[in-house]
């Protein structure tokens, strides 16, 4: 069965305006109509990314708060160890980028998708949503989910590994992951699994909630 919800909107970025970006970024960050293709590892800053794309570039290790990003697309990149907090979101795409103990806390996010990332060892926090958030085909061992998840999808994800801690989570997601050793489950309530995924996880949701099985 397919995940509920509609597609988030892509980012509008028109490649053929785009000016590459050679210059190194300081900690106020005003990036307009930019391709990102260089390294950038370990800056902090604060301001507003807005549509751009970035291939290849390196952001890991980065320290951003605030920051509002708007018609973004990464791809293909690094945000190993990045810290972005105090995120706005609208209309964001990243793709097969490796994600590896990249910490978000998102104030605002609409229209996210992220697909093909390895986000493993990592944080997500979301504050308030609107629109389309989705995750797709992204493993997440060892990384904790919090906040808001309501209407979020996890579409093909693998979530061994993950910890959840939702606020909310109504009508997120998950018929077509694997929830296999994920934990916090029990937070997860009003979210939409599959029949086979709640037999298979009956041991586990009553653990959670402190049943002892005879």
């Amino acid at each position: 069965m397919p995940p509920t919800g509609t597609a988030p909107r892509p980012p509008q970025l028109d490649d053929d305006l785009l000016e590459p970006f050679d210059g190194p970024l300081d900690d106020e960050i005003d990036l307009y109509r930019n391709l990102l293709t260089g390294s950038y590892v370990g800056i902090a800053g604060r301001g507003e990314i807005a549509t751009v794309r970035a291939e290849g570039a390196d952001f890991s290790g980065t320290r951003f708060e605030p920051l509002d990003v708007s018609d973004v697309r990464i791809e293909r990149s690094d945000l190993a160890g990045a810290r972005w907090e105090g995120v706005s979101a609208r209309r964001l795409a990243i793709t097969d980028s490796r994600l590896v103990g990249w910490r978000l806390i998102g104030s605002f996010v609409e229209d996210v998708l992220i697909s093909g990332c390895r986000w493993d060892d990592g944080s997500l926090f979301l504050r308030r949503g609107k629109g389309s958030v989705v995750f797709r085909d992204c493993t997440f061992s060892g990384t904790t989910l919090r906040g808001d998840l309501s209407g979020v999808v996890f579409d093909d994800c693998d979530l061994n590994g993950a910890e959840f801690g939702a606020d909310a989570a109504r009508k997120c997601d998950l018929r077509t992951s694997r929830l296999a050793g994920a934990r916090g489950l029990q937070t997860l309530r009003g979210a939409v699994i599959t029949t086979d995924q709640a037999i298979a996880l009956a041991d586990v949701l009553a653990t959670e909630l402190g049943f002892t099985l005879g």
